[in-house]
């Protein structure tokens, strides 16, 4: 029984030790056409070699063989066997190939879309099934403009390469042995490599309300773009579809004349063949309604230089004078003047609408002048609403009306010592102001313009007496240029005086009687530089 055993052993290690080395075979079919009184045939199968060729010979009874074959060139030749089994002649001998298996390609899939976040090459791993007996792989890759060719043999079942995106592409694998035996079929497939998506275009504002034509910036690789018009809907307060247009080449839209006046919104995306879309961009204008003609839009643009409909804005100038200091004080005996170098910056902000002509001004003033070594500054601040109303094509008239605080320095000089002291007051009370703006150009401008200061309100005064009722004025006249749509610089004169006074005490030590006053008067003709910023 043990011999038994070990016999079995033996007999399946042998046969598992031969099936293991054998050659990879192909399974084969033949027909053939039956011969009559045929009963069996023979068939002869020679491996064609330069060494050690093989024939193999087989019998069938009916008129077709199927088996295994390893790889390579054959002949074969067939006679059939009657009853007897008596055999009639050999047919002539042909040829046959038994090639290898076609490669099953696995990466990139047929007809996939590779996407990638690469704007010129990305690298791509082409991968395929081993192919039996196969020694070496013939690799071929074209692209659909032909700029892209590589050929190589592998004897891997991958390859790793850099490709330009935006491309179709079609790669063929077929595999040979070291007989020079090839795949009986070349496997082709085809696939895109997607680039990374476009960039946003960019939609150019419109610079005024007569628009005739929507413009953007091309990005890179784009080829076409679909565009959407929506008007806003004043009654809704929403926006409503008005024009669509899918798949245009045009880097603008031509807005049409007999399109209504109005809010409108326009929608941009980028598209390519080869490339993920862009996102969609918006842009919101403003349409004049009624005449657009060009001799409307020229008068228009003349008004550009004195135009400030764009919402919020600052102001910031500068009036640089020699000041002329005047001070009565018959309460402290004391009559004073004198003139110093100073100047006075001012900061402002304020908002206007083209839904309305009212809008409103804050500003900030800080003065100040040198006089005998010392430095004396003095603030104010007014908060004005203002009117606006045009004045033919090219003029505006604007109103200012508002509160204001404003401080005054006293300078008290003692005509026995020589020596002088230095004092402050403060008032408030209503500011008027007019204004007249008039456009020479697009760019340039002129304006002129009154401010009366009324001190009613007593802050603070340096003996604590009421104050008594007192204007200050500024008149002047600027030149301006619009250098960009939201800067504007001016320049011009100004002649500012500003004026108070308070109640003198009357006493046995000074030359005050009842119903003399203290008072303080600044006379500056000022070189004013002026800058307004929108945004």
């Amino acid at each position: 029984m043990f011999k038994r055993s070990a016999f079995l052993i033996l007999i399946f290690t042998f046969w598992a030790a031969t099936v293991w080395a054998a050659p990879y075979r192909r399974l084969v079919n033949f027909e053939w056409e039956a011969i009559e009184g045929a009963k069996s045939y023979e068939i002869e199968l020679t491996q064609v070699k330069e060494k050690d060729p093989k024939t193999f010979t087989f019998k069938v009874q009916e008129a077709s063989w199927n088996g295994r074959l390893t790889p390579g060139k054959y002949l074969m030749k067939l006679r059939s066997r009657d009853y007897r089994g008596v055999p009639g002649e050999w047919s002539p001998e042909s040829d046959f190939n038994v090639g290898l298996d076609t490669a099953v390609l696995k990466f990139p899939a047929s007809r996939s879309r590779i996407t990638t976040k690469e704007t010129d090459k990305t690298k791509i791993e082409f991968q395929w099934a081993p192919v039996n007996g196969a020694d070496q792989y013939q690799f071929t890759l074209t692209s659909e403009d032909g700029k892209t060719q590589i050929s190589e043999v592998l004897s891997e079942p991958s390859f790793k390469t850099s490709l330009p995106v935006a491309m179709n592409y079609t790669w063929k694998v077929s595999a040979s042995n070291k007989e020079g035996i090839q795949s009986e079929a070349t496997a082709v497939s085809q696939f895109s490599v997607l680039g990374k998506a476009l960039e946003n275009p960019k939609i150019d504002k419109p610079e005024s309300e007569f628009v005739r034509e929507i413009k953007w910036t091309r990005p890179d690789h784009a080829t076409k773009y679909d565009v959407y018009v929506f008007k806003g809907n004043p009654t809704t307060k929403k926006w409503e579809k008005f024009k669509v247009i899918e798949n245009t080449e045009e880097d603008s839209l031509v807005f049409d004349e007999s399109w209504p006046g109005g809010k409108y919104q326009v929608a941009v995306r980028a598209k390519s063949d080869m490339r993920p879309q862009s996102t969609l961009v918006k842009q919101i204008f403003s349409v004049r309604n009624g005449d657009r003609s060009p001799a409307a839009e020229y008068t228009a643009l003349v008004r550009k230089s004195i135009d400030r409909v764009t919402g919020w804005y600052a102001v910031a100038s500068y009036l640089l004078t020699e000041m002329q200091f005047r001070g009565v004080n018959p309460e402290k005996n004391s009559s004073v003047a004198y003139s110093a170098m100073g100047g006075t910056g001012r900061m402002g902000l304020g908002w206007f609408s083209p839904e309305t002509p009212w809008g409103f001004l804050g500003i900030i003033d800080l003065s100040g002048f040198t006089f005998n070594g010392k430095t004396q500054t003095f603030a104010s601040t007014e908060l004005n609403a203002v009117y606006r109303k045009s004045v033919g094509d090219r003029g505006e008239a604007r109103f200012q009306m508002g509160p204001y605080y404003k401080e005054l320095p006293e300078t008290i000089g003692d005509p026995f010592s020589g020596q002088s002291e230095d004092l402050k007051i403060a008032s408030a009370g209503p500011h008027f102001g007019a204004e007249y703006w008039y456009s020479l150009t697009p760019k340039l401008g002129i304006q002129i313009n009154a401010h009366m200061y009324m001190s009613l309100m007593k802050i603070s005064t340096p003996n604590g007496e009421p104050l008594t009722p007192s204007l200050s004025t500024q008149f002047g006249f600027l030149g301006s240029y619009r250098f960009t749509p939201t800067f504007t610089g001016l320049v011009g004169y100004a002649r500012r005086e500003d004026k108070m006074s308070y109640n003198a005490v009357p006493s046995a030590s000074n030359f005050a009687v009842d119903g003399d006053v203290n008072e303080s008067t600044i006379v500056g003709n000022y070189l004013n530089f002026f800058a307004e910023w929108a945004f």
